[in-house]
């Protein structure tokens, strides 16, 4: 007499959020479009747009958005090169901004009439955390904090889950 083991009846489970790799790349796709649309907001609100300079954050984001579709719509091959490309223009362009704050910070400085007894150390480090002028040095740091979650991004491949 031979056994026959039971049938199970247990229907497949159906997950609502993709398991290990994807999980996290779509996680990280998530932070890098959060922070294109605070940025967005923020340069809007504080109508960042009076200059040619003022310009570059702008063209900046449209890089990031345009990197963000392509990473999402096709991630192999000259596709991948193109968004690692336009995401360090990006950090280079967030390098270039906070240098433009903390020097514009420097510059208001001179208003100070205490200004020339201090330090060039003390004086670099006040424009740096806004003791003077009004340019906030990090705002910048928002659009490098989303070129590197997009370059992390392009680094974990999309996968195809095995169907179940």
């Amino acid at each position: 007499m031979t056994s026959t083991p039971p049938r199970t009846t247990a229907r497949p489970t159906r997950r609502l959020v993709p398991a290990g790799t994807t999980a996290l790349r779509l996680g990280i796709l998530a932070l890098v479009a959060i922070g294109i649309v605070g940025a967005t907001l923020e340069l809007a609100f504080e109508r960042h747009w009076a200059s040619p300079v003022q310009l570059i954050p702008w063209v900046a984001l449209a890089l990031l958005a345009v990197a963000l579709v392509l990473l999402l719509l096709r991630d192999s091959g000259p596709v991948l090169t193109v968004v690692r490309a336009l995401a360090a223009i990006v950090l280079l362009a967030s390098v270039y901004g906070v240098y433009m704050h903390v020097s514009v910070n420097h510059g208001m400085g001179g208003m100070n009439p205490d200004w020339d007894s201090l330090s060039p150390l003390t004086q670099w480090w006040q424009a740096l955390t806004k003791s003077v002028g009004a340019a906030p040095p990090l705002a910048p740091g928002m659009l490098a904090q989303s070129a590197l979650l997009l370059l992390l991004a392009s680094v974990a491949p999309k996968r195809k889950e095995p169907p179940v």
